[in-house]
């Protein structure tokens, strides 16, 4: 099967149409100012004309006012001025012709008229500076010769009756060509003024499609964006607040089985060591106590009941013993059948580490006497305590569990082991502790497996009972 092209994105589409209309609106505006300066030329160029044509005007009021003058008092000096406007009259003619002829930016129909227009007033130039000529000329004689006034018909043939006539029309014609060269200004700034507005049209609705065609479906997606990553981060929050509830979730089940410093150096071994590495959390202290409790009776007792009950009853005793513990700040160790262990002075050292224990263990014998009350069973516990040194921590790969070891330990539960119901069997170690807080009767020498025969105790109050 062929694959299909994949169709071009729409932001690419976006980007090339927005490139495309910048480019446009750059050469409008790179052809709008040469449109521009063409016509401020083409504006300069008439004013260049125009001011020939006002400056032949002037000549040639001059040439009629030098000439008359000449008539009246042909002096030297009334001929060379005049003979020197001649001249200026007839440069200026030359000029405004060669102006007319290197107009660049005029159109064939405008140069046609401007050609036929000077054309028109070109005769009356070159008779009027004839005239004017042979006035000089005539001027002269008569002062040499003493002539009189001629006759009045004369006149009328005279170049002073030539000079008149021409100088009318090339008035007429030159006012023709500034009046036309005016019109042309004002059609030309005109004509730049609506390419003005044209050009500013034209970009304005070349800005309309981009913000039509581009901006709006950038804002659009940008906002359709916002609105996903709002969404994302709606979610992304609700996740964090989900995985922050199982974390602690998670850190409270941990803080059930470790005490809270071994939970977090367990973390922290775990985060900067391999997961299948061993752990090893073990450290020693040398001033604990443990206690052993164990209930009387109960191998017969889970003969006689179902285990779901058997169990139900033992989770009512023990938690009765885990709010003791919490309320003295012991730290409960593991519980191995129907055996509770309890130890003060770890993971955190403490001076009251024995009264603690001990305070623990004459209300655990209360607990049991208010359970048998509460619930008509006639349940009794053991209670076994010893004092001295210890190494605690966290051994294994898996399933960990706080725990101790040392002969303090083993001794604890032997004098658990070796105790009567319903009493606290302590060691001449706790009993050192004890006794100047609490009423401790000696029970003597006893023999202890493993150590053979010992001298302990028999815990029965505080002294000075709150």
């Amino acid at each position: 099967m062929s694959k299909k092209l994949p169709h071009s994105s729409p932001i690419r589409n976006l980007t090339i149409f927005y490139t495309a209309s910048l480019s446009a609106v750059a050469f409008l505006s790179i052809m709008g100012q040469l449109v521009v300066q063409r016509m401020l030329t083409q504006q300069q160029q008439n004013l260049e004309i125009v001011s020939l044509i006002e400056k032949r005007q002037t000549l040639c009021q001059q040439m009629i006012k030098h000439t008359m003058r000449m008539k009246l008092e042909p002096s030297r000096e009334n001929r060379q001025e005049l003979q020197q406007l001649i001249m200026a009259w007839k440069d200026s003619g030359e000029a405004l012709n060669q102006a007319a002829e290197n107009v660049e930016d005029f159109s064939q129909t405008q140069q046609r008229v401007l050609q036929q227009k000077i054309s028109t007033i070109e005769p009356a130039g070159v008779e009027m500076r004839e005239a004017a000529s042979q006035m000089m000329q005539e001027g002269i004689r008569e002062k040499r010769l003493g002539f009189s006034e001629p006759p009045i018909d004369v006149i009328k043939q005279s170049p002073i009756a030539r000079l008149l006539k021409e100088e009318q029309t090339l008035m007429k014609g030159l006012d023709d060509i500034s009046q036309w060269y005016n019109q042309e200004v004002i059609a030309g700034i005109t004509q730049l003024k609506q390419m003005e507005y044209g050009l500013l049209g034209l970009m304005l609705f070349v800005l309309l499609l981009e913000g039509i065609l581009v901006f709006r479906p950038a804002v659009m997606k940008i906002q359709d964006t916002l609105s996903q990553l709002k969404i994302a981060l709606h979610e992304s929050k609700v996740a964090s607040q989900k995985l922050a509830i199982e974390k602690s979730q998670s850190e409270q089940l941990l803080l059930n089985i470790l005490p809270q410093p071994i939970a977090q150096r367990l973390k922290q071994s775990q985060a900067t060591s391999n997961i299948n590495a061993d752990i090893l959390i073990a450290d020693a202290f040398n001033d604990t106590t443990v206690m052993f409790a164990d209930i009387v009776g109960f191998t017969d007792l889970s003969s006689r009941i179902p285990p779901q009950e058997l169990v139900n009853l033992l989770n009512q005793i023990f938690s009765r013993f885990d709010l003791l513990a919490e309320s003295y700040n012991l730290e409960k160790i593991k519980t191995i059948g129907d055996a509770y262990m309890v130890v003060g002075g770890l993971p955190s050292p403490r001076a009251d580490h024995a009264i603690a224990i001990a305070s623990m263990a004459l209300e655990m014998i209360d607990a049991i006497a208010q359970f048998n009350l509460d619930t008509g069973e006639n349940f009794q516990i053991r209670i076994g305590i010893n004092s001295g040194s210890v190494v605690a921590g966290v051994i294994g790969l898996r399933k960990f569990i706080y725990d101790l070891w040392g002969d303090t330990v083993n001794i604890a539960s032997r004098m658990e082991s070796h105790g009567a119901p319903g009493l606290v069997h302590v060691t001449k170690d706790t009993y050192i502790l004890l006794k100047n807080v609490f009423i401790l009767e000696k029970r003597g020498l006893i023999s202890v497996k493993g150590k053979g025969e010992m001298e302990t105790y028999w815990l029965k109050g505080k002294i000075n009972p709150a």
